[in-house]
């Protein structure tokens, strides 16, 4: 009878240790699953970055390209209204003369 009892006591015992191992085993494996989510999200995070960089980079070069475009517009429009004015500017001041006063 006690040796009976004594069997049931060790596997009473190996049960509890087997379920203190898986019980370790599954804490291991969870955080195990943090740590790979975390370095997951962390990898995400660092490639979203980098196109966010590479996207910026790329628009501002082109709103730099589209400025100077307009920069070069106005300066061939600004030339071209100086030279007009350089040609016709007394004609246009006798015009304006002549119907103000009324002549």
């Amino acid at each position: 009878m006690e040796d009976m009892i004594a069997k049931i006591i060790d596997m009473d015992k190996k049960a509890r240790d087997l379920t203190d191992e898986a019980q370790r085993s599954k804490i291991s494996y969870e955080n195990e699953i943090l740590k790979k989510k975390e370095k997951i999200k962390n990898d995400y995070l660092d490639r979203a970055k980098e196109r966010i960089e590479i996207n910026k980079q790329t628009a501002q070069k082109k709103a730099d390209t589209q400025l100077k475009e307009i920069e070069e517009k106005n300066d061939s429009v600004i030339r071209k209204l100086n030279s007009s004015y350089s040609e016709n500017g007394d004609k246009w001041v006798d015009e304006i003369v002549k119907r103000v006063v009324g002549e």
